[in-house]
């Protein structure tokens, strides 16, 4: 009995879903942010090498 008992258990909650307020928004708001996210750090980067060459270069020539 409470074998058969444990396995009824386990399989209503297999079978049980919920949807939790506001996880319909996070599917369609999560992978923007990601993508805004990706943008900024590639926009840092190239800021970031921009910045590393103009303090590897001298504006004036040597003589």
């Amino acid at each position: 009995m409470g074998t058969r008992l444990a396995e009824e258990i386990l399989t209503a909650l297999d079978a049980q879903t919920v949807t939790v307020p506001g996880s319909n928004a996070a599917e369609i708001v999560l992978p923007k942010l990601a993508d805004s996210l990706k943008n900024i750090l590639q926009q840092r980067k190239i800021i970031a090498d921009d910045i590393e060459r103009c303090s590897t270069t001298t504006p004036f020539p040597r003589s």
